[in-house]
């Protein structure tokens, strides 16, 4: 908590070290990746996120078949034995389908959360260019 009757804050130098920092920030050459190849990697992210989770909910279903790299060598090429063990398998990963299932519903969330995070920050980009456009910017004085 700022304590407000003891303070010592000269508002003026205040504002013109923030003046002269925005005015070095906007004289300096833009390092880094510009906004619109950030907004790029962002996407590209996003989308590979979404493509790992569609790959692990194909993979959380139950196996109806068998594994075609098994083969049918024997014992596995006996459809009794087959059934029993895609059954024992689906009894014995049953609770790990439903962390699986739980994580996949959680980085779908995020996946949502961060599309929707990503659009707002892009609009207020937008804004700030258009009301810049629209006052010039804060480079200006306007304590006189």
């Amino acid at each position: 908590m700022i304590d407000s009757a003891g303070s010592d804050i000269d508002v003026d130098e205040l504002m013109a070290r923030l003046r002269r920092r925005v005015s070095e920030l906007r004289s300096r050459p833009q390092g880094g990746l510009p906004v619109n190849a950030l907004w790029l990697r962002t996407n590209v992210f996003t989308n590979s996120m979404e493509a790992y989770a569609n790959i692990a909910d194909q993979k959380l279903q139950i196996r109806t078949q068998w594994p075609s790299h098994i083969g049918n060598r024997f014992p596995f090429n006996l459809r009794l034995l087959r059934r029993v063990i895609l059954a024992l398998l689906a009894f014995v990963f049953k609770d790990q389908r439903h962390v699986n299932a739980a994580l996949v519903a959680g980085c779908r969330e995020q996946i949502s959360l961060n599309r929707h995070l990503t659009e707002q920050i892009q609009g207020l980009r937008d804004d700030i260019e258009a009301l810049e456009a629209l006052h010039g910017g804060v480079d200006g004085d306007t304590s006189e």
